[in-house]
C-alpha cells in the first residue's frame, strides 16, 4: 500500500513533463487525480492516456494558469465538484526567454512561474483545510542559487520592480521567480500549519522535459546535447521525487526545501535570501495587492 489510495490530488502542468509524470504515478498508485493544463490536444491526449491506466477516477479541468479569470473559474469548478483536496502539486511554469505579458497585463515570467501558483493555492485554502492533513508541493529549482550555468549570483526579490518593467533581464528575473516560490512556500508553511496544511518545495533535478521548446533556436539545438552529456532523468523519475514528498508525514516536509537527482531525494539548504522572513511576508502582501485579494 502506498498510502496515497483515494487521495484527491490536483496536478497543474499535467499535459507533459514532470506534471504529467506526477499525474501518471499518482493515478497508478490509486489516487483520485485532477489534471490541470491548457485546453490543447496535448492536454486531452495526456488525460486519455492516464485515464486508461488509472486505478481510480481521473478528471481533466482545462485552464489557463496565466489568466486570473481562468484560475478563478477553475477554483469555483473544483469547489463545486470536490469536498476537499488532499494534495496540490504546483508543477506548471514556463521558460520563455523574452519579455511578454499575460492577458491581465502581468509579466508572463513572473505570473506563470509564481503569481499564478500564489493565486490558485490561496483560492483552494478551504479545500486544503478540509483535506487536513493536506500538502502543497511546489516545484522551484536550484536555479535561485549561484551556479556556473544559470548565473553566478543568488536570486533576489526586487520589490521596486517585481515584474521587470524598468529593465528586464531573463536570467535575473528567472532567479527571482524561483526564489519567490521558495519564499512563498516558507511563508505558507508558517501561516497554514495550524490548519493541518503542509507546504514544501523542491528542485526535481535535471529532467528531460519539453520546456526547451520555448528557447531561442541556438539554445533549443543544444538541449538534446545537454541531455546526452548529463545524467538526466526521465519525467517519471523527476516526478517520483514529488510523489515521495506526498507520501511523507506533514511534519517531515513542512517549510523545507529538497533537491533530487537520479540518486534520490534529499533535504537541502536553499539560498540565504530564501530564509528572510521579512521578505517572505512582504512578498505575500505585495502579491495580494497585485491580485486584489
Amino acid at each position: 500500500m502506498s498510502g496515497l489510495e483515494n487521495k484527491i490530488c490536483l496536478v497543474t502542468g499535467a499535459s507533459s513533463g514532470i506534471g504529467k509524470g506526477v499525474a501518471k504515478i499518482m493515478a497508478q498508485m490509486g489516487a483520485q487525480v485532477i489534471m490541470v493544463s491548457r485546453d490543447k490536444p496535448r492536454g486531452k491526449e495526456a488525460y486519455e492516456e492516464i485515464k486508461g491506466i488509472s486505478k481510480n477516477a481521473v478528471d481533466w479541468m482545462p485552464a489557463d494558469l496565466c489568466s486570473i479569470e481562468s484560475i478563478n473559474r477553475l477554483s469555483e469548478n473544483l469547489k463545486d465538484k470536490y469536498p476537499k483536496l488532499d494534495i496540490l502539486f504546483n508543477c506548471a511554469g514556463d521558460k520563455i526567454m523574452k519579455k511578454y505579458s499575460t492577458i491581465d497585463g502581468f509579466d508572463g515570467l513572473f505570473f506563470s512561474n509564481y503569481l499564478g501558483h500564489f493565486l490558485l493555492t490561496n483560492l483552494l485554502f478551504e479545500m486544503l483545510k478540509n483535506g487536513a492533513s493536506s500538502k502543497v508541493i511546489t516545484i522551484s529549482g536550484r536555479g535561485h542559487k549561484a551556479s556556473k550555468t544559470e548565473g553566478n549570483f543568488n536570486g533576489t526579490i526586487n520589490f521596486d520592480d517585481l515584474q521587470g518593467s524598468k529593465h528586464f533581464s531573463y536570467g535575473k528575473y528567472a532567479k527571482q521567480a524561483t526564489l519567490a516560490k521558495i519564499l512563498f512556500t516558507y511563508e505558507l508553511s508558517r501561516r497554514w500549519k495550524d490548519y493541518g496544511i503542509a507546504a514544501t518545495t523542491l528542485c526535481p533535478g535535471l529532467t528531460r522535459t519539453s520546456q526547451g521548446e520555448y528557447f531561442p533556436l541556438p539554445l533549443k539545438m543544444l538541449v538534446p546535447l545537454v541531455y546526452m552529456l548529463k545524467d538526466t532523468q526521465t519525467p517519471e523519475e523527476g516526478a517520483m521525487h514529488l510523489v515521495e514528498l506526498a507520501k511523507k508525514e506533514n511534519g517531515e516536509i513542512n517549510g523545507k526545501y529538497f533537491e533530487g537527482d537520479k540518486k534520490g531525494l534529499f533535504e537541502a539548504k536553499s539560498s540565504d535570501e530564501s530564509y528572510d522572513m521579512a521578505a517572505a511576508k512582504k512578498l505575500w502582501i505585495e502579491s495580494e495587492k497585485l491580485l486584489s485579494l
